[in-house]
């Protein structure tokens, strides 16, 4: 049998502990867990390739009613590359906040329109946001 591809799952970190408000980048093989990375959104930038919003919303649902933040969403990507200081400027922002919101949002759709599942040739995080580098064409 083939072995499963790699892929990276990317999220923003918020457990207490050493790595809180770290960029948290998970090696994953298929539904297992290879490996699991954590970079200081001072000192890093990710840039992630090949790009899906994943949500679940039942899951996200739940934290919207309680309040309490858990692991509802993050980017799933093909490849992830550190970088330093690239610029954001003119680049529009995706988001992703269950407590208040059970969607992935864009800066520019004023919430109309969720963006769950949605792809991108390139997403770019700078500190704690999320960036659209690339659209998927």
């Amino acid at each position: 049998m083939k072995p499963k591809p790699l892929h990276a799952e990317v999220r923003f970190h918020l457990a207490s502990g050493k790595n809180y408000m770290h960029w948290q980048v998970k090696v994953m093989q298929g539904r297992k867990k290879v490996d699991v990375y954590y970079y200081d959104p001072a000192d890093y930038q990710l840039e992630m390739i090949n790009c899906k919003l994943v949500n679940k919303v039942n899951k996200a649902k739940k934290v919207n009613k309680a309040g309490k933040k858990d692991v509802a969403g993050w980017v799933k990507c093909d490849e992830v590359i550190l970088t330093k200081e690239s610029s954001v400027d003119n680049l529009e922002r995706v988001f992703y906040n269950p407590i208040r919101d059970v969607h992935w949002r864009r800066e520019g759709d004023a919430g109309e329109f969720a963006w769950d599942d949605t792809e991108y040739a390139t997403l770019i995080t700078n500190n704690k946001q999320v960036y659209i580098l690339e659209e998927r064409t």
